[in-house]
């Protein structure tokens, strides 16, 4: 993410820590297994099997289960958003 657009912002809602938290925020974010751990097989985790989100959002991505996939979440936030 951060290659592909110059910054880590959560690929749910879009709060990127640098831009509210300064040089303390610089370079964090969380890392969301999109296929559960528990569910997978044996495996080696690539890129693509991963999203990079904020706190809050990978809090309500294992909030329930089923876990919601995070386009499914990104589609709650921007239906509730202005």
């Amino acid at each position: 993410m951060l290659r592909a657009e110059g910054r880590l912002a959560c690929e749910v809602c879009g709060f990127d820590f640098a831009e509210v938290f300064g040089d303390l925020g610089q370079d964090f974010i969380e890392c969301h297994h999109k296929v559960p751990l528990s569910r997978s097989e044996e495996t080696k985790t690539k890129l693509r099997d991963l999203a990079v989100v904020c706190s809050n959002c990978h809090r309500m991505l294992h909030r329930r289960q089923p876990w919601p996939a995070v386009e499914e979440l990104r589609a709650v936030v921007r239906e509730r958003t202005p």
